[in-house]
Parts: C-alpha cells; structure tokens; sequence
C-alpha cells in the first residue's frame, strides 16, 4: 500500500483515518478539502484544483482522502487502494455537528488557512442525503473502476478500529 484514496461522507472518519494510517506507514497525507478551499472559504476551480492534486498525484506514495468528484479519475488511475467509509447517516450527521462545536471558530488542520470551522442547513442536509446522492450514484461506480486496486469498504467504527489494529500489530513487532 503506496498510493491510498480514501472516499466517504463528511464525519465518516476520512480525516482521522488517514493520519491514522500515514503516521503508522509513514505516508504523507493530503487533505482534499485543504486542496479546494481557499481563504474565506472560497472555492477553487476544477482546473485548480487538478493543478493542486497534480503536485501530488505522482509521488511514489500518499494518502489522499475526500471526494470531490470532478478530479479522482486521476486518483483513483495511481491508487493501488481504495478505501470507502460507509458509515450510517446518523453517525455522520452527530459527528459533524460534534466537530462543529468542538472547533468553532478555529482552522483543523485538514481545511485550508482562513477557513474557521463553520456549519450550514445545506451542509447538514448533504450529509443526510450522502447514500442516496452520492454513494448510489457516484462513489458504487468509482469503486467498480477500481480493477487494478484493492478496495476496501468498511461500513462501522468496529471495522475501522480493526483495519487500523492490523497496521499497528505489524509495525509494533
């Protein structure tokens, strides 16, 4: 494992999973949020934002994780893994509202500089209606792209907790 994609509603862990991951591998992580905000939440374009995964996408090895749909053709031709956190709505919609009033106010470190931590009727409703928008119909068909890479698809903090124990076991030996 080189080259890890990881894919998955806001609040699935994406974030937490990948420096998780990184530190155990010793993998540098990229945070796509971090790629497509801008200061004052501004958005990039596509064409930025390809430019900003590019710088990237090449090296021997990443953990990139987010979505963004218009730009992971490209990720998902260099991974060699493909992980897809299919955590339940409610799950996601508690730990984003958590998030949001644990850090209100501040930057985490996975948005861009100039980005304090905010919340939004909309963003709520994104994420309620993440497995009917967006995992029916977009990421089902991503992960059968994904011949030449494992995929991996967890779908409860349990099994999560259990990937990132067989990392630690054989890095601890």
């Amino acid at each position: 494992m080189n080259r890890i994609m990881i894919l998955g509603s806001a609040g699935s862990g994406k974030s937490t999973l990948a420096k998780q991951l990184g530190s155990l591998l010793d993998i540098e992580v990229v945070h796509m949020d971090r790629l497509f905000w801008k200061p004052g939440w501004l958005q990039s374009t596509n064409e930025e934002l390809q430019a900003k995964q590019e710088k990237y996408i090449n090296n021997p090895s990443w953990i990139i994780e987010g979505n963004y749909s218009s730009v992971w053709d490209v990720r998902l031709l260099k991974a060699d893994t493909v992980i897809f956190l299919d955590l339940n709505r409610y799950l996601c919609t508690y730990r984003i509202l958590k998030r949001w009033l644990k850090n209100i106010g501040g930057t985490r470190e996975d948005l861009a500089p100039g980005c304090p931590e905010r919340m939004t009727r909309e963003f709520i409703q994104y994420v309620w209606n993440y497995p009917k928008n967006k995992r029916n119909k977009g990421i089902t068909a991503v992960l059968s792209q994904a011949n030449e890479s494992q995929v991996i698809i967890m779908s409860n903090r349990k099994a999560v907790e259990q990937y990132l124990n067989k990392f630690r076991l054989q890095h601890n030996t």
